[in-house]
């Protein structure tokens, strides 16, 4: 009878980070879980404007800082939150500096640890020219929040997450922090002419899977794409132990 947070965090945009809340929401709502959704970009705030997720925006920036009052406000809706609810965050690119240092600052996982809140960070890495710069931020997470399970999204959407040929579990970052990481999942590479171009048709439609597998504006073969590209995430997320029986553990 727990309740967990997961917050999508990624300093690097367009790597994949709103794609992984929305899975999230609608994965952990598909398996009939409690789920409340919260959008925190402050630029561009993708989780609430898909409607079917029914993401509440909270604007917790004030200029270049935390409003501590609209944090305080997210806090409380994580502890009333009935038990077994799993709260889905996704934070925003342009605010990814001042998010993790207001949270370590505050000790704000601690605190939520402390009530049997489970903690978990999203953080999506890609490949490409964008390797460096996720795993950049990789790094700082790890960095701030030593009590905190990290799991990490290979996004192959530009190509394989490899450096000099090494896989990411063959990376420094990973074998340095392995027992930081509680679960490397994948959204994995798809020909970008066809299930890449329909699932950023969809996003850009603001649509979930079930809708834009339902809608007309998608064409046969999209709606078949889109349906066997979400069939087998579910696969995947089934397969997940953070979401099926995990036992968190504060990291030491």
């Amino acid at each position: 009878m727990v309740k967990t947070v997961h917050l999508v965090m990624q300093g690097k945009g367009g790597a994949g980070k709103s794609l992984t809340s929305s899975m999230l929401v609608q994965y952990l709502r598909y398996a009939d879980h409690s789920v409340q959704a919260i959008d925190l970009d402050p630029t561009t705030p993708t989780l609430s404007a898909i409607k079917g997720l029914k993401a509440l925006p909270i604007q917790i920036m004030d200029g270049d800082d935390i409003n501590p009052r609209l944090f305080d406000h997210l806090m409380t809706r994580i502890f009333e939150a009935p038990e077994e609810t799993h709260t889905v965050i996704d934070t925003g690119t342009s605010s990814f500096i001042a998010t993790c240092s207001y949270l370590a600052e505050n000790n704000a996982f601690d605190l939520l640890q402390s009530f049997d809140v489970r903690v978990f960070i999203h953080c999506p890495i890609c490949g490409g020219a964008a390797l460096d710069d996720t795993f950049n931020s990789l790094l700082a997470i790890l960095g701030h929040f030593p009590t905190v399970p990290v799991i990490v999204w290979l996004n192959e959407f530009f190509g394989p997450v490899a450096n000099e040929g090494r896989s990411f579990e063959d990376s420094k970052v990973y074998q340095d922090n392995r027992d930081r990481i509680a679960a490397v999942m994948c959204h994995p590479r798809v020909q970008a002419g066809t299930f890449g171009e329909d699932i950023r048709a969809m996003m850009k439609a603001k649509l979930t899977f079930d809708e834009a597998i339902c809608s007309n504006d998608f064409n046969v073969m999209a709606r078949q794409r889109l349906k066997i590209y979400w069939t087998r995430a579910i696969e995947r997320l089934d397969s997940a132990a953070f979401l099926n029986g995990f036992e968190q553990e504060a990291v030491q």
